[in-house]
């Protein structure tokens, strides 16, 4: 009987707080006004709204080559194609696009409901880049430095940030990750970066990836769980949004005999929210 009793108060408990979490969540998006989104209902990638890069890409040691026909839209939904394929003097093709010119915010709440790759030496990614980085005024940031005169470089700093939305690693589909990248008045490149692990293979089924941007701090989400929240480097100024699915490299590693190609990232929609 009293085991019975233990259960019901578990349960009831349980039920409670996933009311609490939902109405929660229902409350903090009622803060935030849709202002831009891509539902990616058309024949094709809208090109009002997104650019498709045509590039060949060897940071980070990375093995594909950028092509427009890896990006395009089946059944209601975004999709990178990752193959092996020879172009240029790539064995690998995949695909990129990026807002820049066309959308660059400064702040916001970033959605994005997606299904990732999997496979060693996949690295699908969504990112927010600087649209202006001014090269100029990081050799002024650093001569103000070395001469005293910190206090002459302005708060709205556009020099190098990189703000990482979602990253994830094919080999290991339990795990993604969050991070800022940024520079202090100093020089000195700094990370914040936050990690979700668990039992959850992400690459089986949509997830929604969601990231916060504040004046004062930077949230991450996943289905709506918070995953990790910094206060440092905050960039203050426009940065365009970039989604692509990298081959190989330093981080990732490369394709090996596991590897099964081709490889999608599909994405469901793309939203993007001002605060209230």
């Amino acid at each position: 009987m009293k085991t019975r009793i233990l259960l019901v108060i578990v349960s009831s408990l349980l039920i409670l707080k996933g009311d609490l979490f939902s109405q929660n969540t229902v409350q903090q998006k009622g803060k935030w006004k849709l202002i831009w989104s891509d539902e990616f209902s058309g024949k094709q990638p809208d090109t009002a709204k997104w650019n498709i890069l045509i590039r060949e890409t060897s940071k980070h040691k990375e093995l594909q080559y950028y092509v427009p026909d890896e990006v395009f839209i089946e059944k209601g939904m975004l999709r990178i194609r990752s193959q092996v394929r020879n172009y240029g003097s790539k064995e690998y093709t995949s695909g990129r696009l990026d807002t820049k010119g066309k959308f660059t915010p400064v702040y916001g709440r970033f959605e994005i409901r997606a299904k990732l790759p999997a496979g060693k030496g996949l690295w699908p990614a969504h990112w927010l880049y600087p649209q202006n980085r001014d090269w100029q005024m990081e050799r002024l940031m650093a001569d103000a430095i070395a001469n005293g005169n910190e206090s002459l470089i302005p708060e709205e700093r556009p020099w190098y940030s990189e703000i990482d939305i979602m990253e994830f690693l094919g080999h290991d589909p339990t795990t993604v990750y969050g991070t800022l990248h940024y520079y202090t008045f100093d020089g000195q490149k700094k990370t914040a970066s936050g990690t979700k692990s668990g039992k959850v293979d992400y690459s089986k089924d949509f997830h929604v990836y969601t990231l916060e941007w504040e004046p004062d701090s930077i949230k991450w989400y996943i289905d709506d769980e918070l995953i990790y929240t910094t206060t440092d480097g905050i960039p203050h100024t426009p940065h365009y949004l970039i989604l692509n699915t990298a081959v190989g490299g330093n981080w990732p590693g490369n394709p090996d005999s596991t590897t099964i190609f081709p490889q999608f990232h599909d994405i469901d929609y793309v939203r993007v929210y001002k605060k209230k």
